[in-house]
């Protein structure tokens, strides 16, 4: 057995055709997206696929390449903040992340006006309606009986 790795029967799978519709698309999605980006409509590019075997909805390919375009976007906005120096903290442990966890929501209660507080009220303007009412109206939400 020898110590090095034949890869070349990998690579030559790399121009087979994939089992799924979707990875033929995403195959196909550096000349998809040149195409588009001529300024070809997504329904010819769709026609053209199944012209060359490639028998997919119009539906599903939009799909696929709406699908395609969000990952190219976040790993471009990944090379963008490695680009300008950010770099996230790696956490030694999950300890530490539940403490740190712990720590924001102690600090955001401290921050955080009190729920019975008077003046925070976030039904008041609710209740003023209703106690304004001069005639019948079909009340979805009833409040009679609820307490604050």
């Amino acid at each position: 057995m020898s110590e090095y790795l034949d890869l070349s029967r990998l690579r030559a799978r790399l121009r087979q055709r994939p089992r799924t519709k979707t990875s033929q698309v995403r195959q196909a999605w550096p000349d998809i997206r040149d195409l588009l980006a001529a300024g070809h409509s997504l329904k010819d590019v769709w026609t053209w696929l199944n012209e060359i075997g490639l028998e997919i909805g119009y539906a599903r390919l939009s799909h696929c390449i709406s699908q395609l375009r969000l990952r190219d976007e976040a790993a471009h906005s990944r090379a963008q903040d490695l680009r300008r120096g950010y770099t996230p903290v790696p956490v030694d442990s999950e300890w530490q992340t539940a403490a740190q966890e712990q720590s924001r929501r102690d600090e955001r209660e401290r921050q955080a006006p009190p729920l019975r507080d008077a003046q925070f009220d976030p039904l008041r303007n609710v209740r003023e309606q209703r106690a304004r009412k001069s005639s019948f109206e079909y009340d979805p939400f009833p409040t009679k009986g609820l307490t604050r």
